[in-house]
């Protein structure tokens, strides 16, 4: 992090990740039969399939967790060992949840359409994730650090879903969140991706800017 801007939104993304993946630990409570703060159409999708759906909602806030914590620059070069760990956490509790969210997504709460925008996500998820890992494997770290912006975009889904949700309820008429899922199922991580997109392509990669900024010079000569 070399300028305040990043540091303040890695800071925001960390603050808003954490509070996430804490209040989602309550489905922790859903086996006991508690269900705290949880919506009628996500029970309804839990008690069509339990294991699959809790699966992802217990697993998938741990990824949230841990995920901003491994764009800490001085996290990796301090402790590059709780880096690798931290980042191992983090990849097995992708998979898992993707998978339990590609089970799940058939019984979407907002029906087939938002079913399909999930799954997507889902295989999208996985994807980015496996392929991040093994380019650390391969020890690919350019390639690493792009596939995992993209996963923990895809993560970070969780957080602009919550967000999401009270605008669709407020404003644009939606009752619930199952009847916002239609769109939720798209608009909760299709623009995190985006903006990573946008940000490897015009701020984490300055060879092409340079490359292209000389050729504009020579041009003129």
């Amino acid at each position: 992090m070399n300028n305040w801007p990043a540091r303040v939104g890695l800071t925001a993304m960390t603050a808003s990740a954490v509070a996430v993946a804490l209040f989602s630990f309550r489905f922790f409570a859903v086996p006991f039969h508690v269900w705290p703060f949880i919506d009628a159409g996500v029970r309804g999708v839990i008690g069509l399939t339990p294991v699959t759906a809790l699966t992802h909602m217990l697993i998938a806030p741990v990824a949230l967790l841990v995920g901003p914590f491994q764009f800490f620059s001085g996290l990796r070069t301090t402790h590059p060992r709780v880096h690798r760990i931290c980042g191992r956490i983090y990849v097995i509790a992708c998979i898992i949840s993707a998978v339990g969210a590609l089970a799940t997504a058939p019984y979407a709460s907002g029906g087939p359409v938002a079913g399909f925008g999930f799954a997507v996500l889902a295989v999208c998820w996985l994807a980015a994730t496996i392929g991040a890992w093994r380019a650390a494997a391969r020890r690919n770290f350019a390639l690493h650090r792009l596939l995992m912006r993209f996963s923990y975009a895809m993560t970070f889904g969780a957080v602009t879903l919550r967000l999401q949700i009270p605008i669709f309820i407020a404003f644009l008429g939606y009752p619930n969140y199952s009847a916002a899922s239609v769109w939720l199922a798209y608009t909760s991580w299709t623009p995190n991706v985006i903006i990573v997109a946008l940000y490897s392509i015009l701020v984490s990669n300055p060879a092409p800017r340079a490359a292209r900024a000389a050729g504009f010079g020579s041009s003129h000569l």
